[in-house]
């Protein structure tokens, strides 16, 4: 089970890749997935500085750089909504 969860994170992960024309199309989707996450309460630490390096990475020119590092947040969406559903059936089990 959890090997198949992976495969398909992986998957849509690698895809969300093919979806951005632009570092700046990129960083709206990364934005709008943090703003998700942050409304589903499960925003993960590291999102915020994702995104602060991919803007600064576009800044400089380094579109690709840019891309993979907000299609890195794109990506991770998929695994926190499903955190969020599990979260919501949590706890003891006594």
């Amino acid at each position: 089970m959890k090997f198949k969860f992976l495969l398909a994170t992986l998957l849509l992960a690698l895809s969300t890749g093919a979806m951005a024309e632009s570092a700046q199309d990129a960083i709206k989707a990364a934005k709008a997935a943090q703003k998700e996450a942050s409304s589903l309460g499960f925003e993960w630490r590291d999102m915020g500085k994702t995104i602060k390096k991919a803007e600064a990475a576009a800044k400089e020119g380094k579109d690709k750089k840019a891309i993979k590092l907000a299609n890195k947040i794109t990506g991770q969406i998929a695994m926190i909504r499903k955190q969020a559903e599990l979260g919501k059936t949590a706890g003891p089990t006594f």
